[in-house]
């Protein structure tokens, strides 16, 4: 499909771009306004239950991304690479994540004292079935992502954020409920959504399209990409597990700062739940479309890390002039802001990483892609096993920096020889030192320097897309 000719609008915005930025608002504002709502939660969390229960929720949380993505079996992501075998996919997961569910529902049942839940077995089972139940809720939601219908999937997305949010106003700050009540509200609204999402799944009389390959080669290509994701969620949160048995207050601390740093992770899965489709499918191997999409990009990100890490402190330390009572988090957890800035780059990163693989994941067997992760894996291991003891949560926040960034580089490097080099660091680095500079410049004006920030990447990323002549078709 080709662009089209363009329209002199602001950024040279071609006609499939403003609709990758359009899905991209629509999935945007919802996983924003969910996570928002669900980041609202945060202050109730940390006021309301102990620091140490605090902590164990970000490592249970820590634990259901990986349980996820081994439910999800990375039958989303074959689902919108071969356009087709919707029930064939979801029977698939339905029995593997079952299976996988009772193993370990046995396991934790011995593994509990190990872990530190002696006597709460019931809260590694409640973990258990919710990232079970979410697995398969995902991938019921990514049929309205391939059909283009992102007002449905956000109607979806916001309800189940929306019980979420009141059962936890009413049993967490209402009646005082602690982890299993939060579980357990997580459990039912996760339950809504896989409901209302299969209500408008496509019939299973549709046919399957003959590019969709057998039972067997489905799970050969979803696994691999599920072994992927798992060595990849290494990097987003192994940390906090491997902080947990070292010292549930910091990863209490640990877990706070990383809820502000995912006010950017907000938009990067936005652009991940919006691109996909289009970098996988609709625009698969049209290098125009994905150098300007890796621009547009990475002019919002580094928009983010720079504000965010001006206003970072400022949005949770204080009473806002008085308005609110308290600040949003107690005092014992500002000690985490400093190391904000470092996971906002972290997050940038992960969504560099998003189009840095787009060339190994269009492959059968993108092996490239398991290598490319483990790497990242290694480094996350080896960092947090070294630097945990010695340093704490900085450690975490370092190592996790370090392992996305160099993932990033091993793409980019090794996609020149394989696929495409539309995506390239260098024009972005005049962005990037403005986006840096809060973390080093103390002594200034914020608002006055949020402007000038902002005009300096926009006009600079006005300038690259500007370059790249957006008439092309």
């Amino acid at each position: 499909m080709g662009i089209g000719k363009c329209l002199p609008v602001p950024f040279f915005i071609c006609s499939v771009l403003r609709r990758l930025l359009y899905h991209s608002a629509v999935y945007g504002l919802t996983v924003a306004l969910g996570r928002l709502l669900n980041w609202l939660l945060t202050p109730l969390y940390v006021h309301r239950l102990r620091v140490e229960d605090f902590g164990r929720l970000s490592e249970l949380y820590s634990w259901i991304v990986f349980g996820l993505i081994a439910a999800g079996m990375g039958m989303e992501t074959a689902y919108l690479r071969f356009g087709g075998g919707f029930w064939r996919m979801l029977r698939l997961m339905a029995i593997g994540g079952a299976v996988l569910a009772v193993v370990l529902s046995i396991a934790a049942y011995f593994l509990a004292p190990r872990l530190g839940y002696a006597g709460a077995e019931y809260l590694l089972w409640l973990t258990i079935a919710i990232w079970s139940v979410d697995a398969w809720g995902s991938f019921a939601l990514a049929h309205q992502r391939a059909i283009g219908a992102p007002m449905r999937f956000a109607i979806i997305q916001l309800s189940h954020i929306t019980i979420l949010l009141l059962l936890n106003l009413w049993g967490v700050g209402i009646q005082g409920y602690g982890l299993g009540f939060i579980l357990g509200a997580n459990l039912l609204a996760s339950l809504w959504k896989l409901g209302w999402a299969l209500r408008y799944a496509p019939p299973p009389t549709q046919p399957t399209p003959p590019e969709v390959p057998s039972d067997l080669g489905l799970l050969r290509y979803g696994i691999t990409l599920s072994f992927m994701g798992i060595l990849g969620a290494m990097n987003e949160v192994l940390d906090r597990v491997l902080l947990a048995r070292y010292d549930l207050t910091q990863t209490a601390i640990y877990g706070a700062a990383y809820r502000v740093a995912m006010a950017l992770a907000l938009f990067v899965q936005a652009y991940r739940q919006a691109g996909e489709p289009f970098l996988l499918k609709e625009q698969r191997g049209n290098r125009s479309f994905y150098e300007k999409s890796w621009i547009l990009y990475h002019t919002i990100a580094l928009s983010g890390v720079f504000l965010l890490s001006l206003w970072a402190k400022p949005i949770v330390s204080t009473t806002w002039g008085g308005l609110l009572p308290k600040p949003l988090f107690p005092a014992h957890y500002h000690q985490g802001l400093t190391i904000v800035p470092v996971l906002l780059w972290a997050n940038l990163f992960a969504g560099s990483l998003i189009q840095a693989s787009v060339w190994y994941k269009l492959r059968s067997l993108p092996y490239q892609g398991v290598i490319i992760t483990a790497v990242g894996a290694c480094i996350t291991w080896l960092g947090n096993l070294y630097g945990i003891p010695r340093y704490g949560y900085i450690a975490c926040a370092w190592t996790t920096l370090l392992s996305y960034g160099v993932m990033v580089g091993i793409s980019l490097a090794w996609g020149r020889y394989y696929g495409e080099s539309a995506f390239r660091m260098l024009p972005l680095l005049p962005s990037m030192m403005v986006a840096a500079l809060p973390t080093f410049v103390k002594e200034i004006n914020p608002l006055l320097f949020s402007i000038v920030g902002l005009g300096a990447i926009g006009g600079w990323s006005y300038f690259l897309l500007r370059k790249l002549r957006f008439s092309v078709s």
